[in-house]
């Protein structure tokens, strides 16, 4: 009984290890023109090795496996004809993978992924006639074709001694143990990439992708797999758009006005990259913020103490601020609507003003957030008017929006998405500016790794930090005598050199209290004017009730509601910071990270 299960399994073996043997040349070069990504992904700094080699290991599989059904094909060819053309085909579409590999990884550290295939697809030729000059021969692209080129030669070297090739691994290996080991690997390796390309092929919204970049990173895999993820991950995303668009129509089908009688202005400010430990509000030792605790000492501005962004990256923020979805409740940003079309569906004016619309155009983050918020029916059923100018710093675009709007409405929701604090910190703010105040002379740090460079970007971030809060003492000032209210936040924080040698946004699968309090944890402040305190006392006393409370960033749509005093179903006080019936929920960020366990370590 043992010896006859033994028999078929070393026939399977055989068979299975059947087209490897016919076809080992072609097997291990395109093993060698793929396995640059999976080794690219060994080189990170992670935290978590033994995670990452595993992943590592997951990714060579899925490989190998992608490699063997390629040679099947080849193998299962009827002539030998048949065979030449199926693999003249196969290494012109493993070399093309390899040699784009190549080229994205040495001009711009970067993989196949849906953003590279957006950047394609949305490039005129104007664009690409302006990229073939900046890149095609640059010495990083000169280094890629340098390569491709020496694959060609060993592709034709080996295929042109492709017998005698084959004749010296038989004679040198042993037989036996490869065909066992081609069997076992190419078994589980299909088993395992069939899961992987099936589950992702039937990801249909972009929350399902994500789930599967939890178990499979695609800058681990191959090439032909993260082409697969780049095309699928397209379609997911503009079907997010379309579910957005859906959830945008039916707040017509929906009942909403406004219980405000006198005129009333709402303004939403979207700031950038604020690490709040570098604002005086919150305790700094510089003073970055004077405008905002100027107004709290007046009793204007109320500032908020336990406020963390759900991830430290722009586009996923700006989703979920602007869509009444809670994350903690498990709900995705595009099954619920953008909070600006309950506004303009209940009476209100609409004004977009975004800094950040033509940023980096073709960037990932800036095209899915874009499809979304500016879609021509989304824009139709949600803004009055949007801006249509790009400007050097903050305050020329709060200038060109008292410009440009033609106020006609008693009530006015305002939206200003400024640049902030964002990744140039010295750019942010104009050098005549009084706000260009702290020097290197001013940081004193004195860590083993504190240098000048350091120091300087420290200083510039504090400037821009002040500038920030110049902005917002204009807005203060613009509304200061009109029934108006002022709620800000800022998307995410921003490492600084704060606890470590860091800067950025670097958080980790497992992060630690330091990284998310410097990431996550984010300024999150309300500003009244004297004339809504006077007519709202008692929305005034449950803001300051509700200072303390445990709040994410995601459900700030709701609170925007109750401040704007709109009447609609979407309306959920429980999610509402401001409100009495405010309940705690779980503040889950990076869809897995509990951010209270892990702080209450």
């Amino acid at each position: 009984m043992i010896k006859d299960i033994r028999l078929h399994i070393s026939r399977w073996m055989r068979k299975v290890a059947a087209p490897v043997m016919e076809q080992p040349v072609f097997f291990i070069l395109v093993m060698a023109m793929l396995v640059e990504q999976p080794i690219h992904w060994m080189c990170y700094i992670l935290d978590d090795r033994v995670a990452q080699v595993l992943r590592f290991l997951q990714g060579l599989s899925i490989e190998f496996a992608v490699v063997y059904v390629a040679t099947c094909l080849i193998h299962w060819a009827k002539s030998c004809r048949a065979k030449i053309v199926v693999k003249t085909v196969l290494y012109a579409v493993f070399w093309a993978l390899m040699s784009i590999t190549f080229f994205l990884a040495l001009n711009f550290e970067m993989c196949i992924s849906q953003q590279t295939l957006t950047v394609v697809v949305e490039t005129n030729p104007k664009e690409s006639a302006e990229f073939i000059d900046t890149y095609m021969m640059s010495n990083a692209s000169q280094l890629c074709y340098l390569l491709s080129g020496v694959v060609l030669v060993l592709i034709a070297v080996g295929e042109w001694k492709r017998k005698a090739i084959a004749r010296w691994m038989r004679r040198k290996w042993n037989l036996r143990f490869f065909r066992w080991l081609v069997g076992i690997w190419a078994t589980l390796g299909v088993a395992l990439m069939v899961v992987c390309h099936v589950w992702l092929l039937s990801c249909r919204n972009s929350a399902q992708i994500y789930t599967w970049r939890h178990y499979f990173p695609y800058d681990s895999l191959d090439p032909w797999t993260q082409s697969l993820h780049a095309v699928n991950s397209l379609r997911a995303f503009a079907n997010d758009v379309d579910f957005a668009v859906e959830q945008a129509q039916r707040v017509y089908e929906t009942p909403a006005s406004v219980a405000e009688r006198d005129s009333l202005t709402v303004i939403y400010v979207l700031g950038e990259s604020f690490n709040k430990h570098h604002a005086s509000l919150y305790g700094y030792h510089r003073l970055t913020t004077p405008c905002m605790e100027r107004e709290q000492q007046a009793g204007n501005l109320f500032a908020f103490t336990d406020v963390v962004a759900q991830e430290n990256v722009t586009s996923v923020v700006e989703k979920g601020t602007f869509s009444i979805n809670s994350v903690g409740d498990g709900e995705n940003w595009f099954d619920h609507p953008h909070f600006a079309t309950i506004f303009k569906r209940a009476g209100y004016d609409v004004w977009m003003w975004d800094m950040q619309r033509t940023y980096m155009a073709h960037r990932l983050y800036t095209i899915t957030v874009n499809a979304f918020i500016y879609n021509p029916e989304i824009e139709r059923l949600s803004y009055t008017a949007c801006n249509d100018t790009t400007f050097a710093y903050d305050m020329q675009l709060v200038d060109d929006f008292q410009r440009k709007a033609s106020i006609k409405k008693k009530h006015n929701l305002v939206v200003f998405h400024l640049m902030g604090q964002h990744v140039s910190f010295s750019r942010r703010y104009p050098k005549n500016s009084p706000c260009n105040k702290y020097r290197i002379s001013d940081i004193k740090r004195s860590e083993p790794w504190m240098d000048k460079t350091k120091k300087w970007a420290i200083a510039t971030y504090d400037n821009a930090t002040l500038y920030n809060d110049a902005v917002m003492g204009h807005i203060f000032d613009l509304y200061r005598h009109k029934n108006a209210v002022v709620v800000y936040l800022s998307d995410h924080g921003e490492e600084i050199y704060d606890y470590r040698d860091d800067r950025g946004r670097h958080v980790s699968y497992t992060p630690t209290p330091d990284m998310l309090r410097h990431q996550n944890e984010v300024p999150f402040v309300i500003w009244c004017s004297d004339r809504y305190k006077q007519l709202h006392p008692e929305v005034v006393s449950e803001i300051k009730a509700g200072l303390n409370r445990p709040f994410m960033t995601d459900n700030v749509g709701q609170t925007l509601l109750r401040l704007g005093g709109v009447k609609t179903e979407y309306y959920r006080p429980e999610r509402d910071v401001t409100s009495p019936r405010f309940q705690k929920r779980p503040r889950i960020l990076y869809d897995h990270v509990d951010y209270d366990a892990v702080m209450g370590k």
